[in-house]
């Protein structure tokens, strides 16, 4: 397959062309793109929000999203001994975590002095939401270009998880561990507030998988109205672009809190194995690999070499297909 010379992007990514170097058409409209303009501004906005949340003497200044991945950890350890905020970590449990990164967790966590709280939801909703994910056609072309189905259901949960309890608790602030290049495509989704999206038309994302599974579909993936009108609101962060990302300095300072890699997990993971299904599903559908796109940013900022987002996304040792069979068998059986 060809791909890009500079990024890793494929022929077949949407809306590709390759110049005669063999340099994809991100890759050149990235050159005269300089970084976000309000990115000081945004860390203005942060260190405000920040000061604001331990200024009110409460049990949690902030509520991190915490899968037990080397992104999430790292996030927990610099919000609170860089920033020094008191922090609820909450896990949404998917039923297809890594047990490997549940021995993280609780080893990072003890390390550190923070308070756990863990979310299973039923494993028969979860299921059919994550197999109705996997059909192609359920989110759009805007969606699906940046991540497979599976993952944008799944992390759109976590997100309504982690609001519905900070709004339970009184806890002003949502903290996600995304990396540079998932999902940021502009600075209104650093810091945002999620009931500024209309309901009606939050809803309207979700329909076609409520159509084909039903109304209850809802109430996993997104707040209800009452929630919406919650004053005052939770604020969301994703914190990585405002205080940095550095996958070297992050292996090693999570390491030094005992945390390990998941060994049955694929390369684009750090602790899921329904992730591996997912690929392997919007690969099948779309032609592309889903994390084409996030690590090519990750390549054009300097995060990661070339070399290393090619072995990620193409896994030479077929450790996502693997994974993926056990993975579709046992949600198959449930």
């Amino acid at each position: 397959m060809k791909r890009c010379t500079r990024c890793v992007l494929p022929e077949t990514y949407p809306g590709i062309t390759f110049d005669s170097d063999g340099v994809c058409s991100l890759c050149r409209q990235a050159e005269n793109r300089s970084a976000l303009p309000s990115y000081d501004k945004l860390r203005g906005r942060l260190s405000e929000l920040l000061e604001d949340c331990k200024s009110v003497k409460r049990r949690y200044d902030a509520l991190v999203a915490f899968s037990g991945g080397k992104d999430s950890t790292f996030l927990i350890h610099t919000l609170k001994e860089k920033y020094g905020l008191s922090l609820l970590a909450c896990t949404f449990d998917n039923g297809y975590m890594s047990e490997a990164s549940f021995r993280n967790m609780r080893t990072v966590l003890n390390a550190m002095d923070v308070d756990h709280l863990i979310v299973k939801p039923r494993a028969d909703i979860m299921n059919k939401i994550f197999l109705g994910s996997s059909e192609p056609g359920i989110y759009p072309p805007h969606l699906t270009g940046f991540g497979s189905g599976i993952c944008i259901s799944c992390i759109r949960m976590v997100t309504t998880m982690s609001l519905r309890v900070a709004i339970e608790k009184g806890i002003p602030l949502v903290m996600l561990g995304n990396s540079p290049g998932q999902l940021i495509q502009s600075e209104n989704e650093i810091i945002f507030q999620d009931n500024k999206i209309p309901y009606e038309l939050r809803k309207n994302l979700f329909r076609p998988l409520a159509d084909r599974l039903g109304e209850d579909v809802y109430d996993y993936v997104m707040l209800n109205k009452e929630e919406y009108r919650t004053r005052p609101f939770p604020y969301t962060v994703n914190a990585f672009p405002l205080i940095g990302y550095d996958e070297r300095n992050i292996y090693d300072t999570i390491s030094s809190l005992g945390w390990v890699r998941p060994e049955d997990v694929d390369p684009n993971s750090s602790n899921c194995r329904l992730n591996s299904l997912g690929i392997v599903k919007h690969l099948e559908h779309y032609g592309f690999h889903p994390y084409d796109y996030e690590m090519s940013l990750l390549v054009q900022q300097g995060i990661i070499t070339r070399e290393e987002a090619l072995r990620r996304v193409e896994d030479p040792a077929e450790t996502t297909l693997t994974l993926s069979e056990e993975v579709e068998k046992s949600l198959m059986s449930s």
